[in-house]
């Protein structure tokens, strides 16, 4: 990060400013994630992105205001304002789940929208 601190009340989380995570998964895949803004937890490891969040793991690009990187439950959460770019089509919602141990995607609205997709064949 740009610039990091610890606050005395919670010495585990790191607050952060320009956040920028690399994952390396196990089928070779590296995920790059930035934000603004973000929190990591030192000892589970997991971390919060907010503003400007930017994932890339090479071929799927998502763009959206926070994403929740839960490194206990192998799980992300990315919600407001979402988009997702990939080279067989693109979406648009409130908030996609993604499960890297299955690698499926829940996608869902916060009202009663539709979820916008346009798939490429």
């Amino acid at each position: 990060s740009e610039n990091a601190y610890i606050q005395d009340k919670n010495p585990n989380l790191v607050i952060m400013k320009k956040m920028r995570v690399e994952l390396y998964l196990k089928d070779g895949r590296i995920v790059t994630i930035i934000s603004d803004h973000g929190k990591y937890h030192k000892k589970s490891h997991d971390c919060w992105f907010e503003e400007n969040v930017v994932a890339d793991d090479g071929e799927t690009k998502i763009f959206a205001n926070n994403l929740d990187l839960l490194a206990t439950e192998s799980f992300v959460k990315i919600y407001q304002q979402v988009k997702l770019i990939h080279p067989t089509g693109t979406l648009q919602a409130d908030q996609v789940d993604y499960d890297f141990e299955t690698k499926y995607y829940q996608i869902s609205m916060f009202s009663d929208k539709k979820v916008k997709i346009r798939l490429i064949e």
